[in-house]
C-alpha cells in the first residue's frame, strides 16, 4: 500500500484484511452490481484515500456534489487489496450515532433495494461483521474520519427520510 494513505485507513485496511461478506464471491448473486454503474456512480473515499486512487490509472476520481465528497469508481473490475474502503465494507456502512456519540456498523440504506446480501437475509460471515466494528472504533480515534463519518452519516439519515 502506497505511504501516502492516512495511517488510519491504512490500519483499518489491515483489520478488515481479506473478511469479505461471504467467504465467497459475493458477486455470483448479483453478477457483480455494486462493480457497475455510469459516471456519476462510485464509491465514496475516506480521508486519506483520494490521493491514492488519483494516481491509480484502475480509477477515476470524482467529486459527488449529492455527498460533497470525493468519490472513485473503476472498470467493474479490480486489484482486491487495492480497493476503497467503501468496497471493503459494502454492503455495510459506518454511520454515527448521535445518542451514543459513537461510529456504528449497519447495512447501507443505499444497497438494500438492490444487493441481495439485505434482500434476501443471506448470513453475512461473522469475522467479516467483527472486523466492521472494530474498524469502526479505529476511525472513531481518528478526528478527520469521526467529521466524514458524520457529515457522511446526516447525509444519508436525511436521503433515508426523504
Amino acid at each position: 500500500m502506497k505511504n501516502n494513505l492516512s495511517e488510519t485507513i491504512s490500519k483499518v485496511y489491515e483489520l478488515i484484511g481479506e473478511h469479505t461478506p461471504l467467504i465467497c464471491d459475493c458477486g455470483i448473486y448479483c453478477n457483480g452490481k455494486c462493480c457497475t454503474g455510469d459516471d456519476k456512480d462510485g464509491m465514496l473515499l475516506f480521508p486519506g484515500e483520494k490521493e491514492y486512487f488519483e494516481n491509480n490509472d484502475a480509477y477515476r476520481v470524482f467529486f459527488d456534489e449529492r455527498y460533497n465528497s470525493f468519490a472513485v469508481s473503476c472498470k467493474g473490475s479490480c486489484i482486491r487489496d487495492q480497493r476503497p474502503l467503501s468496497c471493503r465494507i459494502f454492503p455495510y456502512q459506518f454511520y454515527y450515532d448521535k445518542k451514543s456519540e459513537r461510529i456504528n456498523v449497519a447495512p447501507d440504506i443505499r444497497a438494500v433495494d438492490y444487493c441481495p446480501l439485505l434482500k434476501n437475509n443471506i448470513k453475512i460471515n461473522k469475522k467479516f461483521l467483527r472486523s466492521l466494528r472494530i474498524s469502526a472504533l479505529k476511525l472513531q480515534s481518528d478526528p478527520q474520519c469521526l467529521e466524514y463519518i458524520k457529515h457522511i452519516s446526516s447525509i444519508l439519515t436525511d436521503f433515508n427520510i426523504i
